[in-house]
């Protein structure tokens, strides 16, 4: 699939050119690593949005200047009756040597630049959350090899190929994925007749590879419920898991502590049950036989 892309949006130049004359094309490898953070009764999960906390590399151009660039993000998915658009607000990362306050020890909020910490919160507040109840669930990681679409030397749209995965506890789950994307800048300053003939493109491209691979299923969920879904499938209780702050990997030895002593209480209680009854035994009256 990444040849096909490679193959037909980068080195097939009769195929880009009668999309539209300005088109060029590049491509790269990066990795990405996001941790998502929720409150503990899931509520962006259930509004299939998300805010992650969002580190890159660039494998193929590591003196790129947004290689090991940090964000912290809030993705909405539910700005517009498009299904197509979606709302990102991203803020800087500034990682305190020494933090004075419980605020900035917080997992998520010690993570934001000082300066945009009260902007982040209020943006999480406006849609229903409280940041202090929220935690770091699950981080997936994703290698993506992704081809730029640039018109007159401006981004201008990107495929993705992404290949994800995420773990909690023994439960792993793997995925790929491809993204065709508007690129946001763009598009949110097009006015809408440019708006209209970007998506126009889009359409094609994407009919372009489903064509190719008709297999594929359309799937707008977000990689954060995605891959919580599958973990779920493979430990039934983690929402209670989740409740209880212990999704981390040192909450599963908590967890095998807790049940551990759970066990040994359980055992100690029925041996003093069994010496118990062999005590009261002992110290029954002997009963007088007559003699012959």
């Amino acid at each position: 699939m990444w040849a096909f892309l490679q193959d037909r949006l980068v080195r097939d130049v009769d195929y880009l050119h009668p999309l539209d004359p300005s088109f060029t094309s590049t491509w790269s490898e990066e990795l990405f690593h996001d941790t998502h953070f929720d409150t503990p009764t899931l509520q962006l999960h259930a509004m299939r949005s998300g805010v992650r906390h969002r580190s890159r590399v660039n494998l193929t151009n590591p003196a790129d200047r947004k290689s090991g660039r940090e964000l912290m993000q809030i993705k909405r998915n539910d700005i517009s009756a498009n299904q197509l658009e979606r709302g990102e607000i991203k803020f800087e990362i500034e990682r305190q040597a020494h933090p004075n306050s419980a605020e900035d020890r917080h997992p998520m909020l010690g993570l934001v630049k000082g300066e945009h910490r009260d902007l982040f919160k209020k943006r999480l507040a406006e849609i229903g959350l409280d940041p202090q109840a929220m935690k770091p669930i699950l981080t997936v990681r994703d290698v993506r090899r992704r081809v730029y679409i640039l018109s007159d030397g401006k981004p201008f749209m990107s495929v993705s190929f992404d290949t994800a995965s995420s773990g909690i506890w023994w439960a792993k789950t793997e995925s790929c994925e491809i993204e065709p994307e508007l690129n946001e800048i763009g598009f949110t300053e097009a006015k809408p007749e440019k708006r209209a003939y970007m998506e126009t493109v889009l359409h094609q491209v994407v009919g372009e590879i489903l064509t190719r691979f008709p297999e594929i299923k359309s799937d707008l969920s977000p990689k954060y419920n995605k891959a919580f879904d599958r973990l779920e499938a493979q430990i039934p209780f983690l929402r209670s898991v989740v409740r209880l702050g212990m999704q981390a990997r040192g909450g599963m030895v908590n967890l095998a502590l807790i049940l551990a002593l759970g066990l040994c209480a359980a055992a100690w209680v029925a041996w003093m049950e069994v010496k118990g009854l062999r005590s009261r035994s002992s110290r029954v009256a002997p009963v007088a036989v007559p003699s012959a």
